[in-house]
């Protein structure tokens, strides 16, 4: 069992591919931190960019894990969490700058959080539209789909410090007990997802297993949107969405908001089929059957009731508490 400092310590965990530019930025505006205690790991995917030589030259301070191939998002950081020392784990994405005193900011929080504050979401903001936020956290909606909190909304709205669902992986920090009690068979974040809603399903997870979370408006970034994922061609953060928001329902939700939510699951899988044809069908039902032999793995971890948690935390989306995008 690790030892738990006086002062909560903090490792930085980012996962690289071919983005050695984004990523330059990304470890100047850490290495300007305020507080400088902390440790930051970059788990490259294979890049061939030159972003290794780049962090061997510039920044010799940084841990690198080289995968050797492109292992997606969520098992990039779960190589990052498993290497990682600190009692919290900030997962940053490559394309993501943080304000000076980010660091500073998430040790208060660490360090005035409750028994089961397990999540703290950034402000973060859009690189290409500062006075507008990219994300507070994670909306689910009661059809099961999910969105960015106060997504394109001024910054002036985001103020408050609230409880959140859950937060968005790009930047956000976790208590590494709480890591360690939600894990799976496949990973903290689930490898399988690629990337793209492994937050989600990682979030709701620490939700039933009664963990909390908060928006942390203070500890601030600048995220360039979307911007690994372009590179991947046109449709791939959709089909990624629809494919692992479907997985998440069935590994965490209860049967009921299943139901509910199939109207919207089977629209999703026509659309599917139409741009990947048949041959997309023994996958799809590979990928459920997984999902459902990991739900008795969450139940086993559940401390919420899943419908305590889905009655306090889906939204309709014409409630207004959370207001159009």
């Amino acid at each position: 069992m690790r030892e738990t400092s006086p002062m909560p310590s903090l490792s930085i965990v980012i996962v690289n591919w071919n983005a050695r530019d984004g990523l330059s930025a990304c470890l100047r505006a850490l290495d300007a931190q305020t507080d400088p205690d902390f440790e930051t790991i970059v788990v490259d995917n294979g890049s061939t960019d030159g972003s290794v030589e780049m962090i061997a030259a510039d920044h010799p301070r940084v841990r690198v894990i080289q995968t050797g191939e492109n292992l997606g998002f969520a098992e990039g950081c779960n190589r990052g969490i498993t290497a990682s020392t600190a009692d919290w784990v900030f997962l940053l994405n490559n394309d993501a700058v943080a304000d000076p005193g980010l660091v500073a900011a998430l040790r208060v929080r660490a360090v005035e959080a409750g028994p089961r504050d397990g999540m703290f979401q950034a402000r973060i903001l859009f690189t290409q539209k500062p006075d507008h936020t990219n994300s507070t956290g994670i909306l689910l909606f009661s059809n099961g789909k999910s969105r960015d909190r106060d997504f394109d909304k001024p910054r002036s709205q985001s103020e408050s410090g609230d409880e959140i669902f859950c937060p968005t992986a790009g930047a956000a920090l976790y208590r590494r007990s709480m890591l360690d009690e939600v894990r799976l068979p496949t990973g903290f974040l689930d490898r399988t997802y690629f990337m793209y809603a492994e937050d989600l399903d990682l979030g709701w997870r620490c939700r039933l297993a009664g963990w909390r979370a908060w928006y942390a408006p203070e500890a601030v970034v600048h995220h360039a949107f979307q911007g690994s994922s372009r590179r991947h061609g046109p449709n791939f953060v959709v089909l990624q969405c629809m494919k692992n928001r479907w997985r998440t329902l069935l590994k965490n939700a209860s049967v009921g908001f299943l139901l509910r939510s199939l109207p919207t699951s089977l629209s999703d899988a026509a659309v599917l089929l139409r741009w990947n044809g048949p041959a997309i069908l023994p996958r799809a039902a590979r990928g459920s059957l997984e999902m459902l032999r990991l739900r008795p793995e969450v139940r086993c971890r559940t401390r919420v009731a899943p419908r305590s948690v889905e009655q306090q935390w889906s939204f309709s989306r014409k409630d207004p508490r959370i207001g159009s995008r």
